[in-house]
């Protein structure tokens, strides 16, 4: 199931960035997009950005130029094909102007057998994919594409790190084996959390596709029947630094803190506080400058309570950038599970649940 560590470049249908996309898809096959769409797209881009994952039902409208697209490795989601149900009973199905595509592995499951029937493109999820490593893929080259961006650059991030991950002098191979070992060493002195906290708003859902990445591939019990692995927990400063510093530092020392930081240097800004400020010299600031110091400070603190504090920083936020860092976590977990001697690449636990929704449904 290490395929990820082989981005592949797969011709791209072409979608109007001026139209609707409605992403059917959930876990794997949406938090990587989302987490593009949250750090690329601009406002009027994020507006037409439309995720459907719950099976609750929500008003929706189909225009005849949505496009939409069905995300499921597996074709067998159940929340994907309550989705399909829904949609297709809406009144704007038959006028849409370009058929649904299809993100799936290209074999005999249900969703791909669906869209053979219908003519539908199907970007296939190479089988040696696992769904939370699904990022490579048109799961994440699609919505790059569709914002106007640059997907091969985004695949180019990947392969860099892909091709010298397994050698720790060099840059990443070295980041890679550093956060490996202090993750395992940490995990060894009983820090059973550890919070990914980007000082970036643009990548709170990055913080999220990190939290699934993690839970789902290290949370498992070893061949001796020991349970291993370490509670991700998503934040994103300087809102969590306000909300859940006090934890972190007074709380249970169980805890370690992943800070990432974007270098912003942003257009000059003039701030016009009022006399009734409390700081003056609030005047002669920049936003970007506030931020960096709130994410050393908040840094600065919790290495002084005793928290083990690792720190990531990208000097841009481009395509390349971002695929660099995370392929280096797609390695840094696989690499992870294996020191931790269970099994990266599967959930049976994820599996017994569905199987208990899909009986109390009656639908198994």
């Amino acid at each position: 199931m290490a395929g990820w560590r082989r981005p592949v470049s797969l011709p791209l249908p072409v979608v109007p960035q001026a139209s609707r996309l409605l992403w059917c898809g959930i876990g794997g096959s949406l938090l990587p997009s989302e987490t593009l769409v949250r750090a690329f797209g601009d406002e009027a881009v994020q507006s037409r950005w439309t995720p459907l994952a719950s099976p609750q039902p929500q008003a929706l409208a189909l225009h005849p130029d949505d496009q939409l697209v069905f995300a499921s490795k597996s074709g067998k989601t159940l929340e994907l094909w309550t989705w399909i149900g829904r949609l297709r009973a809406l009144p704007g199905w038959d006028r849409l102007e370009r058929p649904p595509i299809l993100i799936t592995q290209n074999d005999a499951n249900p969703l791909a057998r669906w869209g053979r029937a219908e003519g539908y493109p199907i970007l296939p999820i190479p089988v040696e994919v696992g769904g939370r490593f699904s990022a490579f893929t048109p799961v994440g080259t699609l919505p790059l594409a569709w914002m106007g961006r640059d997907p091969e650059a985004f695949l180019a991030g990947g392969r860099a790190v892909a091709a010298s991950a397994r050698d720790p002098q060099s840059l990443w191979g070295g980041r890679i084996a550093g956060l490996v070992d202090a993750l395992r060493e940490g995990y060894l002195r009983g820090i059973t959390e550890w919070v990914f906290m980007p000082y970036d708003r643009r990548l709170e859902s990055l913080s999220a596709w990190w939290t699934q990445l993690v839970a789902e591939s290290l949370g498992k019990q070893a061949a001796d029947g020991t349970r291993r692995g370490f509670t991700p927990l998503h934040a994103v400063g300087p809102v969590d630094q306000h909300s859940q510093l006090q934890r972190w530092m007074a709380g249970p020392r169980n805890l370690g803190v992943i800070l990432l930081t974007v270098e912003e240097p942003g257009a000059p800004e003039r701030l016009a506080v009022p006399e009734a400020c409390p700081y003056p010299g609030l005047a002669g600031l920049q936003g970007s400058q506030i931020l960096a110091a709130q994410a050393e400070g908040t840094a600065e603190a919790l290495a002084g309570a005793g928290l083990p504090v690792l720190r990531q920083h990208l000097s841009t936020l481009d395509e390349h950038s971002l695929g660099e860092l995370m392929m280096a976590w797609q390695f840094v977990v696989g690499l992870l599970g294996f020191a931790l001697e269970v099994d990266p690449f599967d959930q049976p636990a994820v599996e017994d649940g569905k199987l208990r929704t899909f009986r109390k449904l009656g639908l198994a």
